[in-house]
């Protein structure tokens, strides 16, 4: 599916559903939302934590948790995805916390940015990678972003071999032996179906869609 992102996202965000009929609604996160974010962490499996956190950790913790809740909306940009039919694990009135995305341009490049997004384990396969991908390039575009940064562990054989073939270039200057950083060129605004562009969508929801077992 592919949304008419109204940018920036409204802070009461927008309800949609997925192509496949799963429903969602999808806001900027807030400050309060530390909460959400740990009880969806603790719903991720260890193998999915190790490969978007690149650690071993039972939770995010508090320091963690304000980095990515208390950000300024400009240059770091968060969104959260809840799933409306399911009850909240913290109280809320949006249903439970399902995928988080986020965008912050890099200190000291302003068209350079680090995207990312995280899905719990059991919605993955639904299409949120897409989803979150296409407000993200949306957002990066918009805001002058020309590329987007991705890291990955060395040990990640296929997310090594998919962003190669893409075309996104190693950053050897920020890669080390364990983390490889990889920069790749974003298609302008009046060009969103390039290649570069569908890649990207590839990317996400491998990432998004894979189970624990495919992961290399």
């Amino acid at each position: 599916m592919r949304l008419t992102w109204d940018l920036p996202l409204s802070p009461d965000g927008v309800a949609g559903e997925l192509d496949d009929g799963t429903p969602f609604v999808i806001r900027p996160i807030r400050t309060t939302d530390g909460p959400g974010l740990e009880a969806a962490f603790s719903q991720m499996s260890p193998r999915s934590r190790y490969l978007r956190f690149f650690t071993v950790r039972q939770r995010l913790g508090q320091y963690l948790v304000s980095s990515l809740t208390d950000i300024d909306h400009d240059r770091h940009r968060a969104w959260v995805v809840a799933d409306p039919t399911s009850d909240s694990d913290v109280g809320t009135n949006e249903g439970r916390g399902i995928a988080v995305a986020r965008l912050a341009v890099v200190e000291d490049d302003p068209k350079v940015a680090e995207g990312a997004v995280a899905v719990v384990d059991d919605m993955q396969g639904h299409g949120f990678g897409k989803l979150l991908l296409d407000l993200l390039v949306h957002t990066a575009i918009d805001t002058g972003v020309e590329f987007l940064r991705f890291e990955t562990l060395a040990e990640n054989r296929r997310m090594r071999a998919m962003l190669t073939e893409l075309g996104a270039v190693r950053n050897r200057a920020l890669t080390d032996h364990e983390v490889l950083v990889f920069d790749l060129p974003l298609a302008d605004a009046e060009n969103l179906d390039a290649p570069a562009i569908g890649a990207l969508y590839d990317i996400l929801r491998w990432i998004a869609g894979s189970s624990e077992n495919d992961r290399e």
